[in-house]
């Protein structure tokens, strides 16, 4: 009964976001005097997460979305979840405890669920999956074991029907929050042993409306713990083909289906190797239904590698100096040099300024890149298997980002070590090896 009236709750929020037209925009500005950087993340696409750090330097974030959506401060000192729906800005700020704060001109609610997010995460920790909770919670308490994270949900919970009886909260907050409550307990369910069970048989009463639901991203991470631990509890080690197929074999729901295949896809290039055998591909080609996923794994996979030269880069360049920026999409840090890069693009234009990508997915890159064509561009951007300059990669060795590396106009490498635009004395190192 409880999971019918969930299930409800959900329904009623996704049925009130269709009736929103097209063409709309989502605003967040950064506001007040702080210089403390933000990274967010907004978590409403199936095909993954994008992240923006937003600091003195680059104070807005815009992006069109025709449905409300979750946006989440995943800085530790202050994981919070903002709600926003189209055609709203949001302003943030950060208060003197560090925690964040936002309001809205269209919406009075906003400031008081600002209010209710932090007052959350002061009594109970981030709204978070288990693990992660207890991971963060740990840097509370040295006694993890007496962490009892079920009792956290609970109290979130509570404390959200609090609020909206006294009017602090809007139905749409209320509605959006009580899913997202409902499946991070039902996800600790099926990571518990004890009540795997349970949650298996309440996770599957949601299948048929999974296409509506596949957009929650709390939900995704269910049907990713549920089919981890079907493979589990089989007991048979599969292979990347074999774990198509065996997804095909256990879900009838084609939404299911294709994020699972997706999914099983993208961890493989991520924390594996780009290579796939044919066969793989096809089976995932011929099954899936869902042309965003196929387009992405094209892109991954379908497309040949370029050969970049880096030192012919240079030299076509005119430039009598380059930087290589080592980045990733995913890399925090990375993002939040941007500002400053874009500064040291203008400031010196004798330096060819080259971003080389060791993301493992062509499509994030690619994706990352076009959120910021005022840096990146089809003559400054690469990604890292495209390059050939063997020579080069080989002395510097890179295993962290971000990594600046300074050149001169033959390609040989100055300083491998370069400061980061965004310190202080960056200019002042640079000085010395150039002449403006």
């Amino acid at each position: 009964m409880a999971l019918i009236k969930i299930l409800g709750f959900i329904l009623f929020f996704l049925l009130n976001v269709n009736g929103i037209c097209e063409g709309q925009t989502i605003t967040i500005r950064y506001i007040g005097n702080s210089e403390t950087t933000i990274n967010l993340t907004y978590l409403f696409i199936e095909l993954g997460n994008s992240t923006v750090a937003l600091n003195k330097s680059n104070r807005i974030l815009t992006f069109e979305s025709n449905t409300p959506q979750i946006i989440k401060c995943d800085d530790i000192s202050r994981n919070t979840i903002i709600y926003v729906e189209p055609n709203e800005t949001i302003d943030i700020d950060v208060d003197n405890r560090g925690m964040l704060l936002y309001n809205s001109k269209k919406s009075s609610f906003r400031a008081l669920e600002s209010q209710f997010v932090n007052d959350c995460y002061i009594k109970f920790g981030p709204s978070e999956p288990a693990f992660i909770k207890k991971m963060l919670l740990s840097t509370r308490s040295k006694n993890t074991k007496s962490l009892k994270i079920d009792e956290c949900y609970l109290g979130e919970k509570k404390l959200l029907d609090d609020y909206y009886a006294k009017q602090k909260l809007s139905s749409q907050f209320y509605e959006c929050f009580k899913s997202i409550y409902w499946y991070l307990t039902l996800e600790n369910k099926i990571n518990n042993p004890k009540e795997q069970s349970i949650g298996f048989v309440e996770l599957k009463k949601s299948f048929p409306n999974a296409k509506d639901l596949i957009h929650i991203y709390q939900y995704r991470t269910c049907l990713l713990s549920y089919c981890h631990h079907l493979i589990k509890n089989s007991k048979i080690k599969l292979d990347l083909y074999s774990s198509l197929q065996f997804i095909l074999t256990h879900f009838s729901n084609q939404t299911i289906i294709d994020y699972l295949m997706y999914n099983k896809l993208k961890m493989h290039l991520v924390n594996s190797s780009p290579k796939v055998d044919s066969r793989t591909l096809n089976l995932f080609y011929d099954k899936c239904k869902n042309k965003g996923f196929i387009d992405d794994i094209k892109t991954d996979f379908g497309q040949g590698v370029n050969s970049i030269f880096l030192k012919k880069i240079i030299k076509e360049s005119g430039c009598k100096y380059a930087i290589i920026d080592f980045w990733a999409s995913w890399c925090k840090p990375c993002l939040e040099e941007l500002p400053y890069v874009k500064k040291i693009i203008n400031e010196y234009p004798q330096i060819k300024y080259i971003f080389v990508s060791i993301d493992k997915s062509k499509s994030d890159w690619m994706n990352a890149t076009k959120k910021r064509t005022d840096v990146f561009n089809s003559t400054n951007s690469f990604i890292m298997n495209e390059i050939n300059d063997k020579d080069i990669l080989s002395k510097l060795k890179i295993t962290t980002i971000p990594r600046f590396v300074l050149l001169d106009e033959n390609g040989q490498i100055l300083d491998a070590n370069l400061l980061r635009p965004s310190d202080p004395d960056f200019k002042s190192v640079i000085g010395k090896h150039i002449k403006k």
